[in-house]
């Protein structure tokens, strides 16, 4: 008893609320018309009156169970179907900003990457450049070394290969040195043959050498020949046949 009273209430509500919005949609209506043309709009407003009156009747009625199990069949499937309609629109827009933030990261990625290879291309340049200045250091120190030892063979001439005359003064000392007797330049000049600017010059040569030894007593310079004189004399390309004793 209580819930059909209840339900009568909520349908006698439901009455007003409808009634009410007819009754408002009335001078609407008329003050539409007076300031506009809308004759269509007025069929259509007589056309939903005549609909919500239709729904009003049917409230004031008793509704019996299967008709209700209809609507709810009815409306339960419309909302889960537009609840997933709108869950679909909800993540079809959270897929869509998520492209979005893919798309601007993959830009972004794309230009840090565009700045990498231009710094890349900038390094290796520089790299290339740097190659060709140490190969153009590399030359300049060749050179430099070669200048070097150039200067060095001015400031210090290269030794010159002993001539005949040397060899000739060289045998001489080493008769001397084999007759265990002292070796003047004087008497080496008279005994070789030689003049004494020969001789003479021909000592200082083997002196610089470090092929004789030089001494001076009362008989005047005396030579005798070093260790490396001594080898020198001994090498069997050494060649005494021309010695004039």
């Amino acid at each position: 008893m209580q819930t059909d009273i209840a339900k009568q209430g909520s349908g006698l509500k439901k009455i007003a609320g409808w009634t009410v919005a007819t009754i408002a949609a009335v001078p609407v209506t008329k003050m539409v018309e007076s300031y506009f043309d809308v004759s269509f709009f007025t069929s259509m407003f007589a056309a939903v009156g005549a609909w919500v009156s239709s729904v009003v009747s049917s409230l004031g009625q008793t509704i019996p169970v299967q008709l209700w199990f209809f609507w709810v069949v009815l409306i339960v499937p419309s909302l889960l179907g537009a609840l997933g309609v709108w869950s679909f629109v909800v993540k079809r827009l959270d897929v869509s900003a998520a492209k979005a933030e893919e798309k601007m990261a993959y830009a972004k990625a794309r230009d840090s990457i565009g700045k990498l290879n231009a710094v890349d291309a900038t390094l290796n340049a520089t790299m290339k450049e740097l190659e060709v200045t140490r190969k153009k250091l590399e030359i300049t120190e060749s050179e430099l070394a070669e200048a070097v030892a150039k200067i060095a063979d001015l400031q210090t001439p290269k030794v010159q290969p002993l001539t005949e005359s040397h060899h000739i003064v060289l045998a001489g000392i080493m008769i001397y040195d084999n007759a265990d007797k002292p070796c003047y330049v004087r008497d080496l000049s008279q005994k070789i043959k030689f003049t004494m600017v020969q001789t003479e010059g021909a000592v200082d040569v083997l002196v610089k050498r470090k092929l004789v030894d030089e001494y001076y007593t009362n008989g005047g310079r005396g030579v005798s020949l070093t260790a490396d004189g001594r080898a020198y004399v001994l090498h069997p390309d050494f060649d005494m046949s021309h010695l004039p004793l």
